[in-house]
């Protein structure tokens, strides 16, 4: 799930479409129209995800894990030509939203800070969990089951 730097806002553990920018359509149009693109990068992202979780301090930078994921694919798969004869989309663009979702289905709160302008920001975002944080604390403690 995702909060803001203030640990004030909540989103997850869906995401709300009406809520949405329209441009979140080239995402679910993603998602629909290629099923099997769209798992391979869902788990590439929850083992990104993993993978940070355990550290002292989790910290995912959106640009480096999409870069890293379509960078390995480049060299396994064929995902950039299939995702180009599909989709006149930017793949960067599609997958930071798609990691957007990811983070937000997240059982753990992470707090979401968009490093670039409001737009398109999703590539551009980061994602941590400051366990430091008193905000970040009461939030986690609020929600514990």
């Amino acid at each position: 799930m995702i909060t803001d730097i203030e640990c004030r806002s909540e989103i997850g553990p869906s995401l709300d479409r009406a809520k949405l920018k329209p441009y979140w359509q080239e995402y679910f149009d993603f998602s629909r129209e290629a099923p099997e693109l769209h798992a391979l990068t869902q788990a590439a992202f929850q083992a990104a995800l993993d993978g940070v979780r355990t550290q002292a301090r989790p910290f995912l930078d959106a640009q480096q894990a999409i870069s890293e994921i379509l960078t390995r694919f480049g060299a396994q798969h064929n995902f950039h030509r299939q995702f180009n004869e599909r989709f006149d989309s930017k793949p960067s663009q599609v997958l930071g939203m798609q990691l957007y979702e990811v983070v937000t289905g997240d059982s753990d709160w992470w707090v979401y800070l968009p490093t670039q302008h409001s737009g398109h920001a999703f590539p551009h975002a980061t994602y941590f969990m400051p366990r430091d944080d008193v905000r970040y604390e009461c939030l986690v403690r609020s929600h514990a089951i």
